[in-house]
Parts: structure tokens; C-alpha cells; sequence
């Protein structure tokens, strides 16, 4: 009996080594993400409000950021492509957003998406295009896009609450008109991912 008691604690410490030892042989996962938001709205990372109008500055800023996010290993950007109803890059569906000329609907003399993603392609990391979907801003933004702003164009889709302008959740247009941009968005653009 003193032997089969040695045998089974033997036994059971050799089973305790080999689950642990398998544990540490999982596979890493291929690739890890390290991601930050880079939100375009009120100039709040890029393009700052002080460079609007100013491609150079624009760009020069932007490659800084991304320099110093590399330099730190972050490997994936989440870009704010969709701001408030608007958009930074040239769209059919939906006016251009006023954060780099100061105007809504101007845009710069470069389309400032794909110039984001080569310049995160270029550095080894991946670019991701992140759309706030229900958020179209207060009136007073919402009015200076005009006949182009979504209430203007399809207004029994929005909704007006304490200042400001929505587009309506349960309206089915709703997902179709942003399944709408998804689709613009992936079919000119290089971009690595789509986030809501």
C-alpha cells in the first residue's frame, strides 16, 4: 500500500508538469494588435484646428503622429473617416467634412484617407476606417452642409433630440446607407479593417 501511494503522488506530480509544460507551448497569435483611435473631429488629434487650410502642415503632422505611435509599437490606426455626417474623403454619398479647409464640403488639394494609409502602410502598419454611424451633430453643423446634410436629403431618417441631429437606429434606411459608405470605402480604398 506504501508503494502505490508513492506511485499515485508520483504520478500525479508527473501529470501536473505535463499540463503545465503544454500550457506554455500554445501558439502566440499571429499577430497582435496594438491600436489607437485618431480622431478627426474639432481637430482633436488630426488635422489640429491651427492647420486647416494648410496640406503641409496637414501632412507633416500627421506623419509626426504616426512616427511617434511606431515608435512605440502601436501597429494599427483607427482612423475617425466618417466624423458627424460627414466624411474626409471624396464621397458621393455624403459632403466632406470641414476639419481641414475650415468650410464644410472644400476640400484639400489631396484626399486625406488615402494619403493616412500610405503613410501607415509605409511604416509596417495597418489603417482602419472608423465610422461614427448614429451622431450627425448640432444644428448649427448640421445646417452648414446645406441641401447636402442627411437631414436636408432624407430627414423621416433623422432624428432632431436636444440640439442636435441623429440619424434614426430603427429606420431601416438607416443600415443601408451605411452599408452604403462601407462599401465606397472598400472598393477605392486600401483600408485593413472597418470599425463602427
Amino acid at each position: 500500500m506504501k508503494y502505490v501511494s508513492r506511485f499515485l503522488i508520483v504520478l500525479f506530480v508527473l501529470l501536473l508538469s505535463v499540463v503545465d509544460g503544454r500550457a506554455q507551448f500554445v501558439d502566440a497569435p499571429k499577430r497582435e494588435y496594438r491600436a489607437v483611435w485618431l480622431a478627426t473631429i474639432k481637430g482633436l488629434d488630426w488635422p489640429k484646428a491651427e492647420h486647416q487650410g494648410d496640406v503641409i502642415a496637414q501632412q507633416t503632422h500627421l506623419c509626426t503622429i504616426l512616427d511617434s505611435l511606431q515608435a512605440i509599437h502601436i501597429n494599427t490606426i483607427l482612423l475617425q473617416t466618417r466624423v458627424r455626417g460627414d466624411v474626409i474623403y471624396p464621397s458621393s454619398i455624403e459632403p466632406f467634412a470641414s476639419v481641414f479647409m475650415g468650410q464644410h464640403g472644400v476640400l484639400p488639394t489631396y484626399d486625406p484617407l488615402a494619403f493616412a494609409i500610405e503613410e501607415c502602410h509605409k511604416r509596417g502598419m495597418q489603417l482602419h476606417a472608423w465610422l461614427v454611424t448614429i451622431p450627425l451633430g448640432d444644428v448649427a453643423y448640421v445646417e452648414g452642409h446645406g441641401t447636402r446634410s442627411l437631414p436636408s436629403q432624407k430627414p423621416k431618417q433623422c432624428t432632431r433630440f436636444k440640439g442636435a441631429w441623429y440619424m434614426e437606429p430603427s429606420h431601416p434606411a438607416t443600415a443601408t446607407h451605411l452599408s452604403a459608405l462601407v462599401e465606397e470605402i472598400v472598393s477605392r480604398y486600401d483600408v485593413d479593417g472597418i470599425h463602427f
